[in-house]
């Protein structure tokens, strides 16, 4: 009587057992990146992510929500879009309904991300004087919008500036009249921090 007491017992805690679900790893985040124009970028660190109902909930360092959406899903990346970011800013989020395979319990993932400073900087002026070439590099990706280059030299004198090539985080140019060990100011018009505020001028000294 006893051994078939203790043998159901067995069973049912089999049975038990076997009814609970297997609990999912949630995926762990390898980078992020903010792309510009609100658009953050999520890779995680393994191939086989999977979303039910996913949502995601966007925070400033105040604990405020922003109005944000998620646009893209992949097997290893996540993309959302954010309204209201301001530059220079950290902001916090939280992805629901992820997991790593094909069974257990959807959850959560937690990352952080920060916007770039709304002025565009350049950091470095290359000056090539066999070929009068120009080169400037900036701090992070920019855009351009009606772009307008002026070089002057140390007396205020404008310098013909053509053969403008423009990159994300440079601009090529010819400029003739440049004098090697001279000082000159570069300004540039028509530039900003890629998808972050409005466009405006930025200049820089340098020795040719």
């Amino acid at each position: 009587m006893k051994k078939r007491i203790i043998s159901l017992l067995l069973a049912v805690l089999l049975l038990t057992i076997s009814a609970v679900p297997a609990l999912a790893a949630a995926p762990k985040i390898k980078s992020v990146e903010y792309e510009g124009n609100g658009v953050v970028d999520v890779d995680f660190t393994t191939k086989n992510v999977r979303y039910k109902s996913a949502k995601v909930v966007v925070k400033d360092s105040a604990g405020k929500k922003l109005t944000a959406r998620i646009i893209e899903k992949d097997s290893d990346d996540i993309s959302f879009k954010v309204t209201g970011l301001k530059a220079g800013r950290k902001y916090t989020f939280t992805i629901s309904g992820v997991r790593v395979g094909k069974s257990g319990s959807y959850g959560k993932v937690k990352g952080s991300f920060r916007t770039p400073s709304s002025k565009p900087e350049i950091v470095k002026v290359s000056f090539d004087p066999a070929h009068d070439d120009l080169e400037i590099d900036f701090a992070t990706n920019v855009e351009y919008k009606n772009l307008k280059i002026t070089v002057r030299d140390a007396d205020g004198n404008e310098l013909p500036v053509y053969n403008i090539e423009k990159d994300p985080d440079d601009l090529d140019m010819d400029v003739e009249g440049m004098i090697e060990g001279e000082t000159y100011t570069i300004t540039v018009s028509g530039v900003r921090v890629k998808g972050v505020g409005s466009y405006t001028s930025v200049s820089k000294t340098f020795v040719a």
